[in-house]
């Protein structure tokens, strides 16, 4: 039985794409409600002192991480940055990265997440999609060009680009790769997949490319043989999530209501429901 775990808050179930693999079953037609910050300090707080102690990493996800924004909510991510950093977690954000486009929220966006990185001395990671299912390259490209020609945000965000071992997702990635040299980026490869960037400016930057995952027999698409890594982890990390409906969910297969209880006590029960095979 997996011992390591991680930590993670569906913070909402909308998002402005609606992905045929997405075994959340997010779009733009679920409503905009969002994980309250009271719950996200009360169950950080908890999982410090759980005798599983998640690992540093806390990922904040959706549906589309950086939705409150686009519905009036421009102080919640920093909010909760604060409440994950002041636990002493490091933050991931999850997001498909079309926001980009948009150069007023890009440049807020930018803003906001690289304030409490600085002020904690700790990089927040920047979780991108960028696969066969997301129309978001050219977005994305002007994140990553926006952070990678700024040595202030540089120094605060690390991005992350994911995707599936797939010929498609080779295909999308290659795409962002051309878009990003056309910028005036210079780009080598090391490590089989990630990144060294060269910025105009001449540093070297690391950035991180993972197209490791495969596709399994989750999601919406599941009757249509189009399926998602998303909800069937690999590897020896186990996942323990609690969305915007105060549900928690174990490696994404076995869920239950938290009902005011100890996390703790969440985290065992379903541990041993996916013991027992329901």
């Amino acid at each position: 039985m997996n011992t390591e775990l991680s930590l993670s808050f569906k913070i909402t179930n909308w998002c402005n794409l609606r992905c045929a693999h997405c075994c959340e079953y997010s779009g733009p037609s679920e409503p905009a409600t969002f994980l309250p910050l009271e719950k996200i300090e009360q169950y950080t707080i908890e999982s410090i002192h759980m005798p599983i102690k998640p690992n540093d990493y806390l990922v904040l996800g959706g549906g589309e991480a950086m939705a409150p924004y686009m519905h009036n909510k421009p102080d919640y991510i920093p909010k909760a940055l604060d409440i994950i950093y002041r636990y002493g977690y490091v933050p991931t954000i999850k997001t498909n990265g079309t926001w980009g486009d948009n150069d007023a929220k890009r440049e807020q966006i930018l803003h906001d997440i690289a304030k409490p990185a600085y002020e904690y001395q700790k990089l927040v990671t920047l979780d991108i999609s960028i696969d066969e299912f997301h129309n978001n390259i050219s977005g994305v490209s002007k994140i990553i060009y926006n952070i990678l020609s700024n040595p202030d945000l540089c120094l605060a965000i690390r991005c992350c680009i994911v995707g599936f071992n797939t010929k498609k997702s080779a295909i999308a990635l290659s795409k962002l790769k051309q878009m990003l040299q056309n910028q005036g980026l210079k780009i080598s490869p090391i490590n089989y997949s990630d990144w060294i960037v060269f910025t105009p400016n001449g540093d070297a930057v690391y950035l991180v490319v993972d197209y490791s995952a495969g596709i399994h027999d989750l999601g919406r698409a599941k009757d249509k043989k189009v399926y998602t890594s998303t909800g069937k982890p690999t590897g020896a990390i186990s996942c323990l999530q609690i969305d915007n409906n105060d549900m928690a969910i174990y490696n994404y297969l076995t869920k239950e209501p938290v009902n005011n209880r100890p996390l703790n006590e969440v985290l065992f029960s379903l541990m041993s429901k996916q013991i027992k095979g329901y």
